[in-house]
Formats: structure tokens, sequence, C-alpha cells
């Protein structure tokens, strides 16, 4: 009897509206970005019916604005759930991330890996001019790619290997002429300018990227003074 006085004395809208605002309130100090969302479209769900029936005319502006921020914080949430779904990597995806990327996570790599197009090279094809600007960034794959000092050195880029990384790094004209070796091989080849572009405001994933290539400088300077005939590069750091 006491709780139907209550009830009556307290307008079932009234109390819709006060539910809402705890709701909001415990959206505010969540901290979880889900959470936040899913208690913001629970709060917004709940107070309509106060705004649409307890004063005589409807609220129509605040409903339809309300409505907006629930489909926008439902969109976002499907967004979270697109992201946070495991990511499948193909079979040569997986070995090269493992190779070399494992300092980055799998979504990440996934989409630097996607900016860039593999192409399967036949022996002693040409992909470096000394003296010259160079426009992209690769990777071996498969295979290997030999390399020609200004000085008539040859040395060896086996797969896991950049090559190009000081230019994109620099800007600066290469120092060698690098060509595929004597068998076939792969490569991944990504624009330097569009590769820019995907890395910009992107700071963590520049900061992994230019350890993983200073990485690789680092080896291929290190085996040309020890005058090594195979550069190691940086899966050999065990970067993770």
């Amino acid at each position: 009897i006491k709780l139907r006085k209550i009830m009556n004395e307290w307008n079932i809208y009234v109390i819709l509206l006060n539910c809402a605002y705890i709701i909001w309130l415990a959206a505010f100090v969540a901290k979880k970005i889900i959470w936040l969302r899913l208690l913001t479209i629970t709060g917004n769900i709940i107070v309509v019916p106060y705004y649409l029936y307890f004063l005589e005319t409807p609220l129509w502006n605040t409903i339809v604005w309300i409505s907006i921020y629930t489909v926008i914080n439902l969109v976002m949430l499907f967004i979270i759930y697109l992201e946070s779904r495991p990511i499948k990597l193909s079979d040569l995806e997986q070995k090269i991330y493992d190779m070399t990327f494992k300092s980055l996570e799998p979504r990440v790599f996934k989409k630097l890996i996607d900016h860039g197009s593999l192409e399967e090279l036949q022996p002693e094809v040409n992909l470096v001019t000394r003296d010259s600007e160079l426009d992209s960034l690769m990777y071996v794959v498969e295979g290997e790619a030999e390399v020609v000092l200004r000085h008539g050195e040859e040395l060896i880029i086996p797969k896991g290997g950049f090559i190009g990384e000081q230019s994109f790094i620099t800007g600066e004209k290469t120092s060698a002429d690098i060509k595929t070796g004597k068998e076939a091989a792969k490569i991944i080849r990504w624009n330097s300018e569009e590769l820019r572009k995907h890395l910009a405001g992107k700071e963590i994933l520049k900061d992994n990227l230019d350890l993983i290539f200073t990485a690789d400088l680092i080896h291929k300077l290190r085996d040309m003074e020890e005058d090594l005939d195979v550069i190691r590069h940086s899966q050999d750091l065990n970067i993770s």
C-alpha cells in the first residue's frame, strides 16, 4: 500500500527521468568506452517516455536529438565490435609478421601490409638505381636481392630485409644499385608517399617502424664493416 501511494505521488514518467539521470551518471564514470556508450543508450531510451507523455505537448526537438545521439552511439558500438574481432592473417602475412613485424599489433600490421602490393619478380630484375630518387619502400618476402655498392662491393639482402628504407627515412637519393638475385623473388612494395600519408598522425606506429628500419640499417652497417657476404636484418633483433 505504501509503495502504491509513493507511486501515485511520483509520476511514473518522473521516475523514468530520474532513472535515466542515474544511468547517465554511471556512464560518465565508466572507464571503458563500450560501457559508456551502452549506458548512454539505455538512459536515452528510458527518458523518451518522459519527453513524449509527461507534458501536454511532447518535446519533439529533444526527442529528435536524443534519437540522433542514440544512433551515433549505436554506430560507434558497431565499429568497436568490428575493430575488436580477431584478425585473420593469410599464411604469407603470418610468415611476414613473424619474421619482422612482431612489435606491431596484428590489426595494425594488417592495415600496413594492405597498403603494399606483392610482386613476383624474375631473376636479376633491377629494383634500385644508384643516385636516384626512390619512390617506394620494398621488403623481400622470398628469395634475395643483390646490392652493388659505390666501390663495387657486392652484398646480399635475404628474405625479411628492407630495400630503400634509408631513402624512405631521410628522403635522400639512393647509394647503391639493387636487383633481385639469381632466382625469382617476391617482394612487397609500398609507394612512399602513400605510406607516409598512412603513417601521418600514427606516432606509435611510426616509432615502431622507425625501430624496425633502424635495426635493419644497423645490421647492414655492421655487416659492411665486418665484410660479411650476407646482410642480416631486423628479425635478428627479436623485436617484440
